[in-house]
């Protein structure tokens, strides 16, 4: 049975919830309402970095529940992807939700009929756990980026150099090291924007790092990784993402599943066929740059950034993706030369190009509505 807590961290009982099917045990991350602050709607269009900034700025109202559930699913789950980390996987991204820069929460257990501090070696278990933040400090959750889908397209040069030059430095896939076909693969989408983008490198990269300058577009090198067409599908929409695990060691997490099929690091086979059982598992296969000391790799806060989305994606509860204003304002703009939506960098696969190109970015109004429609949709299927 799924647990509730309450308010008082130390003494007061969860509420009990409708019970999920028998036997099935169940993790929960909640942290208390009155930490949290709301994001007001944001503007129209982000020209600029005050505007993107605003966009980013939370309001005063806090949600009007005694908590909120941020991740929810079963216990089995959680631990395909906490592995050997154990309760410091939940505590980091409890950190990347709530207070990505300054990570000052602790993680709380409702066990044993108490809230119970949480050491970062202990393995997760089926129950409620809230990221506690110290007295009088509120924070705004990360936003959810959508990558909602295609809208308007139209030539762009600098995504097109931006491939080329992360083809450059890395020269091969960081996963399987083939050298083609290859794709520039965004961790961020390019339709965040040059002005989000910025904010959302200082957010996540300034924790533990030495003051990295943001780079000034989003189609600098530092927002692209190679890898090969079929990782790249799984990349681009948040299916697979790079968990860190030491100076440029990655490990893939793979964030979707079908049933009689298996992923691979070549692509997903029927579970009875040969390439399914011979070739390597995806999930939990080694990444790693190319070019380790190249100055303009990612850095692996982006990266956090990135994994962030993938476990929202697959846990994140309607609690937190049905809060106002909470996904990120992207362009619905499609980029020549670019990866991203499509999976390719390949003109041959962006047949209406000819077409496209003469098309405009539609008004703000459309955009807006674009964007709910993306959340209705994502939360109905929850």
């Amino acid at each position: 049975m799924s647990l509730v807590p309450s308010l008082q961290p130390q003494d007061a009982e969860p509420d009990a919830t409708p019970p999920d099917a028998p036997g099935t045990a169940i993790l929960e991350l909640r942290v208390d309402s009155p930490s949290i602050r709301l994001y007001p709607p944001p503007p129209p269009t982000i020209s600029d970095d005050t505007l993107a900034a605003t966009a980013m700025t939370p309001g005063t109202s806090s949600p009007d529940t005694p908590s909120l559930c941020l991740l929810r699913g079963t216990l089995g789950d959680f631990l395909q992807y906490s592995r050997q980390e154990a309760s410091k996987w939940l505590l980091d991204l409890a950190h990347d939700i709530c207070d990505p820069a300054y990570r000052r929460g602790s993680l709380l257990v409702w066990k044993d009929q108490r809230w119970c501090p949480v050491p970062a070696t202990d393995p997760l278990i089926s129950s409620v756990y809230r990221y506690d933040l110290p007295a009088g400090i509120t924070v705004a959750l990360s936003k959810i980026s959508l990558r909602a889908g295609k809208s308007v397209s139209t030539e762009n040069e600098d995504a097109t150099a931006m491939a080329d030059r992360v083809k450059r430095r890395d020269g091969m896939c960081w996963v399987i090291g083939a050298v083609r076909p290859l794709s520039n693969s965004h961790i961020l989408p390019k339709r965040m924007g040059d002005h989000l983008g910025r904010l959302i490198f200082g957010k996540f990269t300034s924790f533990g790092a030495s003051n990295l300058p943001p780079p000034a577009s989003i189609y600098s090198e530092v927002f692209g990784v190679c890898l090969t067409s079929n990782l790249d599908r799984y990349f681009d929409t948040y299916d697979m993402g790079f968990r860190y695990v030491s100076p440029n060691i990655y490990e893939c997490h793979v964030f979707t599943a079908q049933a009689g099929t298996v992923h691979t690091i070549a692509g997903e086979f029927p579970t009875e066929t040969e390439m399914a059982s011979t070739l390597p598992a995806l999930h939990g296969h080694p990444a790693r740059p190319p070019q380790p000391q190249h100055p303009d790799n990612p850095p692996p806060g982006l990266f956090r950034w990135h994994y962030l989305q993938c476990v929202l994606r697959k846990f994140a509860h309607n609690d937190y993706k049905s809060l106002a204003n909470i996904t990120y304002p992207e362009l619905p703009i499609k980029m020549e030369g670019d990866s991203d939506d499509e999976g390719t960098d390949s003109e041959a696969d962006w047949p209406s190009k000819g077409f496209d190109l003469g098309r405009q970015v539609e008004d703000s109004l459309a955009e807006r509505e674009e964007r709910q429609q993306a959340v209705a949709q994502w939360i109905a299927a929850s």
